[in-house]
């Protein structure tokens, strides 16, 4: 078995009437850029040990991720961790990342 994160990107209440419609957020695994969808988990499987994660926002015609600040988690073995990030009240505000308990993966 194989250890995951699932990462669920989410606006703040204050801001997400501007955000949802004019940015896609974007999870930063390991260095890696990854599109998601706004409150929508995205899962990866993952070797057990520290990962940097951190979540962002890119504005449409834009190239560059805003807001973006990594954090080192501990992936157990054969564990999936769910993390929940959320943007501050104010645009330039980076995401914050809180971890759920873990529990065995089940999903291989």
């Amino acid at each position: 078995m194989k250890s995951s994160v699932t990462v669920t990107p989410r606006a703040h209440w204050v801001n997400a009437w501007f955000l949802r419609p004019f940015a896609r957020p974007v999870v930063r695994m390991d260095g890696t850029d990854h599109e998601a969808r706004w409150g929508r988990p995205l899962r990866f499987e993952v070797a057990a040990g520290p990962h940097e994660i951190g979540v962002g926002a890119r504005y449409r015609r834009s190239t560059s991720v805003l807001g973006v600040a990594g954090t080192r988690i501990e992936i157990p073995p054969e564990q999936n961790v769910m993390v929940e990030a959320r943007n501050g009240v104010l645009n330039h505000q980076p995401f914050v990342l809180r971890t759920a308990p873990s529990a065995p993966d089940r999903a291989a």
